[in-house]
């Protein structure tokens, strides 16, 4: 799923986007085809390198209603057979090459990309054509990875913090598009078909649905043409209802947390159940807002110093004056239409009680005002000097920008950040924090040996709402 750098977009740490460096940041040039592809031009004489990444806008969240898992399946398959190549003849033309291919999908956005040497841009370039355009979707290849992904499925089980994650991300979006997530039960993916699959990338993957960045020493006259013939005609791109995707949300009656009219931060206690554990995962987490809110910046950087540097205010509590954890670690995760802010950690199943207990009276603190001028200063200098890092290469910039057409962010947001972070006030992130981090509507998840859990949690007094079996989230 990661191979090349322009895919790295989508990744947890996708705040990293919104950074900034003194120097302005190069933006492409857009051109727009008359087939409807929009092509972003990233280029440069300086090294002999080039990258094609076509990014269409569907993913995850275009699987047709119950048949969850699909667009996982696209990704898995559509270079395991392309224009009447096998897969392994499409791994040693791109191999031969030196080069590398990558294909990745998300909850909204596929990508599909080569990178090599600038000399062999028109031969990378049909290749990309065959696997994103063209792909068989072998029947033997798509029952054979779906197996896999079965299997890998079937092992959820098995570690306590991908449950916790997974129960978290439901439980926090629920009735919405992305409560499914990659892919919500075995039962359902194992009826997905190859003509599912198939049906899938000829809804989505149409020129007008679709962005080339081109990145490199390449030469704009010589690959239009290129460009032209291989994605084809225009098409339109049909509206959702044609597969069948949900349009109001997706309602998994298992998961929905049953009323309850007690106050406070721990009246949506949910255990996990792995029991004879030792230790237990802990998630923490709330809805917050889009990344288009005004209040953005504000919550980036209370998020840093809560929990995202080493030194935050969280580590230094949790790990280093109480010794409850190895480490524990805040962070806004991004979807389009869906945000939200989480807090991940483990200690041992005896201490749970009391971890939730701190972490939830620490950022009751915050909130409170309880907050230095010097915290703010160090996440400020942490989040602005450690991008020019992450845009050192033409490369990372496009996969930033690439990132900021799915949150449709416009085109200045790369430059945008420094200032707006040096101009952060300590008052700033209390008001925003207190604003958009409603404690009252906080979800923690343990996974772990539940009667144990409780033991410690009641110890605390905190008591659990409700518990889950992992089958409840297989």
């Amino acid at each position: 799923m990661r191979t090349l750098s322009l895919l790295l977009f989508f990744f947890v740490g996708i705040v990293a986007v919104h950074s900034s460096v003194q120097a302005a940041i190069q933006e492409p040039e857009i051109e727009v085809l008359p087939n409807g592809l929009t092509v972003a031009w990233f280029t440069s004489p300086k090294l002999p390198i080039v990258d094609f990444v076509f990014l269409v806008k569907a993913g995850c969240k275009g699987d047709p209603l119950g048949k969850s898992g699909t667009a996982q399946l696209v990704a898995e398959t559509m270079d395991h057979g392309a224009a009447g190549l096998t897969a392994q003849q499409i791994s040693r033309a791109i191999e031969s090459l030196g080069a590398t291919r990558a294909v990745s999908v998300e909850e909204d956005a596929f990508t599909v990309g080569v990178h090599g040497l600038a000399p062999d841009a028109k031969t990378l370039l049909d290749l990309l054509f065959k696997i994103a355009i063209q792909p068989d979707f072998p029947l033997a290849e798509v029952t054979r990875e779906q197996a896999r992904i079965l299997d890998r499925w079937s092992h959820l089980k098995d570690y306590s913090d991908s449950l916790a994650s997974l129960a978290l991300g439901r439980l926090l979006s629920w009735g919405t598009p992305y409560q499914r997530g990659g892919l919500l039960s075995a039962a359902e993916f194992k009826g997905v078909t190859r003509g599912d699959v198939d049906a899938f990338h000829k809804a989505y993957f149409v020129p007008s649905n679709s962005i080339l960045a081109v990145v490199g020493q390449v030469k704009r006259e010589e690959l239009r043409p290129l460009l032209l013939k291989g994605f084809g005609d225009s098409e339109k791109f049909p509206p959702s209802e044609v597969l069948g995707v949900p349009s109001r949300g997706y309602f998994d009656p298992r998961l929905k947390m049953a009323a309850t009219t007690a106050q406070g931060p721990f009246r949506r206690v949910i255990i996990v159940d792995r029991p004879l554990l030792k230790q237990a995962q802990i998630r923490i987490g709330v809805r917050a807002p889009l990344m288009g809110d005004p209040e953005h910046y504000a919550l980036v950087v209370g998020n840093a110093l809560i929990g995202e540097l080493f030194d935050s205010r969280l580590n230094g509590l949790i790990r280093d004056q109480l010794g409850l954890t190895y480490g524990v670690q805040s962070s806004f995760a991004y979807k389009k239409e869906f945000a939200s802010f989480n807090i991940s950690t483990s200690t041992r199943t005896d201490q749970v009680g009391l971890v939730v207990k701190k972490t939830v009276e620490a950022l009751k603190q915050i909130q409170n005002g309880e907050l230095t001028q010097e915290e703010v200063k160090t996440a400020k200098e942490f989040l602005v000097g450690g991008f020019p890092l992450s845009t050192s290469t033409l490369e990372s910039v496009a996969s930033h920008w690439l990132a900021g057409t799915v949150f449709d962010l416009g085109a200045g947001y790369l430059n945008e950040f420094s200032p707006r972070v040096r101009a952060v006030t300590r008052d700033q992130v209390v008001a925003a924090l207190r604003k958009h981090l409603n404690l009252e509507n906080l979800v923690i998840v343990i996974a772990g040996s539940s009667d144990e859990i409780e033991k410690s949690l009641s110890a605390s007094g905190i008591k659990p709402l409700k518990r889950l079996s992992v089958k409840d989230l297989e």
